[in-house]
């Protein structure tokens, strides 16, 4: 049985590249019939700092919204763990909609909330920092892609506050990346628990790392240790860079496998 509010065809047009500069019209207002139908019935992957700023809008600790809003799997391509909203069963809605009042969460919503209607692309530059490029997404039933009002992709990466949201998830990508350069294909059970943990529940990773008992730690600068005490950004961006050395045997800096910088 599918959803009263079932997804329209979708695809993305990649027939134009669009950059910052370029121009694009779009506007999802709630006059508009078709608002909120993006909602229902959707496979929304979540990253590491969509948790982050989700579980904190909710006022929970990252296991225990882990534990209620989320499911995961592993990838059948990458062979990691990956975390989904889980759909209400009888609604087919996202757990964060009300119906009345549109998105609960919203200053706080998902970067792929956000970046719809586009679709960013990553690609690495030839000095190795990362460049991008979007296209835009389409559904049929979609009429925000009928207004008329414009926009350049960074005045709406500016307006969707996306900026933040595409930084800490390049840094994941990295990790991705040093996933395809050891040339491990699926992780084993334990290398499994250690990227969730690592990279989607900060909080575990805090008392695993800062308060248990681990090698690790004991040979880390105290200067570190403090940073990473201090400020959940740097105790995540260490979280991506000790699963890159203790799953994938990359360098943290350049994320390339048995470096032994």
């Amino acid at each position: 049985m599918s959803s009263p509010h079932s997804s329209p065809d979708m695809y993305i047009d990649t027939s134009k590249e669009l950059h910052e500069n370029d121009v694009f019209n779009f506007a999802c207002t709630p006059e508009k019939s078709c608002f909120t139908h993006c909602c229902y019935d959707l496979s929304l992957i979540l990253t590491p700092y969509d948790i982050y700023r989700l579980k904190k809008r909710m006022g929970m600790d990252s296991d225990t919204f882990l534990k209620k809003y989320t499911a995961v799997h592993v990838g059948s391509e990458s062979g990691i763990p990956v975390v989904m909203v889980n759909i209400e069963k009888e609604t087919y809605k996202c757990p964060f909609l009300d119906e009345n009042k549109g998105c609960t969460v919203y200053e706080d919503r998902p970067g792929a909330c956000r970046t719809y209607p586009l679709a960013r692309i990553t690609y690495k530059k030839d000095d190795m920092t990362i460049g991008d490029y979007y296209y835009i997404v389409k559904e049929s039933d979609c009429i925000g892609h009928k207004d008329p009002k414009p926009w350049t992709v960074g005045d709406w990466i500016n307006h969707e506050g996306l900026r933040e949201y595409n930084h800490f998830n390049d840094f994941f990508a990295e990790v991705l990346e040093a996933r395809k350069k050891s040339g491990i294909i699926h992780l084993h059970a334990d290398q499994i628990n250690d990227f969730y943990m690592a990279c989607y529940n900060i909080d575990d990773f805090r008392r695993f790392f800062l308060e248990g008992p681990n090698l690790d730690r004991m040979m880390e600068e105290q200067a570190v240790i403090d940073k990473i005490s201090n400020d959940d950004m740097e105790l995540m961006q260490y979280a991506f860079n000790w699963t890159k050395r203790k799953i994938f045997g990359g360098c943290p800096s350049c994320s390339i496998a048995g470096c032994g910088k």
